[in-house]
């Protein structure tokens, strides 16, 4: 049922992947798998998040899946870290919800703790995506200053890590403050990521 949920939710079928995830959840907690609860949960959130109009169900469901892959007891050093890379993610979710709520202050102390946990468990690509996130909060302020280095430190994390495509929105994302600051005449729009 998760990986139906799965197909369909990279379909945008939400309806049908909410549906199919929640049933996986049941089972998951049925029988007392709490990874698989949490991924569940995380994935509940994205859905919410993806439809783009219910932000505080998704804030809820996927905060219940950050405390879920914290509290998550592994025995392996590799889980162990997976589960911190996942409770990073769900981190790093919250903030992107907060910056979407326009809920800045939120926003960026989320995404920097969220940055530290990933500095500290080695993930570069959330590193990277944190920078970038922390770019377009800084952006939708007209903070164009920070933005710009948030933005060009991302873009170098993406090129060390060879995301490519990545590498482009920060680079279209850098454009967008340096028109705004050199241009007045230029109007000001909120800066969106594809």
């Amino acid at each position: 049922m998760k990986l139906l949920g799965g197909i369909y939710y990279r379909q945008a079928r939400f309806k049908e992947a909410s549906e199919m995830i929640s049933e996986a959840q049941q089972l998951f907690q049925q029988i007392g798998n709490e990874l698989g609860v949490a991924e569940c949960l995380k994935t509940l959130g994205d859905i919410y998040w993806m439809q783009g109009r219910l932000y505080d169900e998704a804030i809820k469901i996927i905060s219940d899946a950050q405390k879920q892959f914290q509290t998550t007891v592994s025995f392996c050093s590799i889980c162990r870290i997976g589960n911190q890379m996942e409770a990073a993610q769900c981190l790093w979710s919250l903030g992107e919800l907060y910056r979407k709520q326009g809920r800045y202050d939120e926003a960026t102390e989320t995404i920097m703790n969220t940055q530290t946990q990933f500095e500290e468990i080695g993930g570069k690509l959330g590193l990277a995506d944190c920078l970038q996130s922390l770019g377009l909060i800084y952006g939708d302020q007209a903070h164009y200053d920070e933005a710009v280095e948030m933005f060009s430190n991302a873009q170098m994390q993406y090129q060390i890590i060879g995301r490519i495509v990545d590498v482009a929105w920060c680079y279209l994302n850098l454009k967008r403050p340096v028109i705004i600051c050199n241009d007045p005449l230029t109007p000001q729009f909120p800066y969106q990521v594809g």
